[in-house]
């Protein structure tokens, strides 16, 4: 199975749910705000916290049309312009306050002068966004540093996939493809959980997870099945506050909800199994829970079994009675009370 470090911290293969929690950019500036953030996802046992780096300027021309109701703003760029970035010296705080807490600290770069800041300060993987899957020139800085790279793949085709994840391995191998429904928020029918087994099918050779735009209120089931499906990487938005206005709170996880994601995800996996025809933990029930051919009466050495002379009862320690054809019609070698089991040594 295919799978790859951040950190110390094994992802794929036979590891565990790999959980990222999705901060955005609801720090609003604040380094104390998003080492809360910090602190919280590490408390709820997040493996990694994310937020998100960019500039106005870089990301989207001045007039960009919005594609989602913002009654305040008319323009891609007025939204992007009024979010407070946090400074190269912020991040360094935040890097080793995250170091000290035990989580990884990531941040998705929107452009490759943001990436470079980032790798320069140790992140230790990237995750890029699904809106960026053709930005071949930001993939292929990203590729450059030789690092995991998580790749959302929402409101993408199979076909765009394959050729980010070429691009990707002209460099290095390690790739996790996260499937994504690229809505804010995702309507429960728009989940398509079933295209992470499809990304499996296809690639193979690649860690597959999930990034879940659903709501919570809706429903808290997405990502635990999405681990259940296979995914060895889920990324979910985190929010200190689910009232809080604006941006993405309203269908992000809290705390609490962060908490019995990981917890969830983990029991889902548990619950997943491994396909095996029968478990360990069966073989009581299988012994004592099964019938046996055992006599309806006492009967005497000699005697040539009828189907009247056979019962069918627990505990299956002797023949099942699916055997009881060959049964019928034998002679008994030797006395049998009620209720004794009929075995084989004793039939001729």
């Amino acid at each position: 199975m295919p799978g790859f470090k951040i950190g110390d911290v094994a992802v794929g293969g036979t590891a565990g749910v790999y959980v990222v929690a999705e901060a955005g950019v609801h720090h609003y500036g604040s380094v104390d705000t998003a080492k809360a953030y910090i602190d919280a996802a590490a408390g709820a046992g997040a493996q990694a916290i994310k937020f998100q780096t960019y500039t106005a300027d870089k990301l989207v021309t001045t007039w960009a049309p919005l594609y989602w109701d913002e009654p305040k703003y008319k323009t891609q760029h007025e939204v992007f312009h009024q979010k407070k970035a946090l400074s190269t010296a912020e991040y360094v705080s935040l890097f080793e306050h995250a170091a000290k807490r035990g989580i990884a600290f990531l941040s998705t770069p929107f452009d490759i002068g943001s990436a470079q800041m980032l790798n320069d300060l140790g992140m230790p993987a990237v995750k890029l966004a699904s809106a960026d899957i053709t930005n071949f020139p930001l993939i292929r800085a990203a590729a450059q540093f030789r690092k995991p790279i998580l790749l959302s793949t929402g409101a993408s085709t199979f076909e765009e996939v394959g050729a980010a994840v070429n691009l990707i391995r002209e460099t290095h191998r390690d790739v996790a493809l996260l499937h994504c429904s690229l809505a804010y928020p995702t309507p429960l029918r728009d989940a398509n959980l079933r295209r992470i087994e499809a990304l499996a099918e296809r690639f193979p050779d690649v860690v597959i997870g999930y990034s879940d735009h659903t709501q919570p209120g809706e429903s808290e089931l997405a990502c635990p099945l999405a681990a259940f499906l296979g995914a060895k990487v889920v990324e979910k938005h985190f929010t200190l506050d689910r009232s809080l206005p604006g941006d993405d709170h309203y269908h992000a996880v809290d705390p609490e909800g962060l908490a019995r994601l990981v917890e969830n995800c983990a029991k889902a996996v548990m619950q997943s199994g491994s396909g095996a025809e029968m478990t360990e933990v069966e073989q009581a029930a299988r012994t004592h829970a099964r019938r046996s051919i055992v006599a309806a009466r006492a009967l005497s050495r000699g005697r040539v079994l009828s189907a009247d002379d056979l019962d069918y009862k627990r505990p299956g320690h002797g023949l099942p009675p699916s055997q009881a054809s060959s049964v019928i019609g034998r002679r008994l070698t030797r006395d049998v009370p009620y209720d004794g089991l009929i075995t084989a040594d004793m039939l001729e």
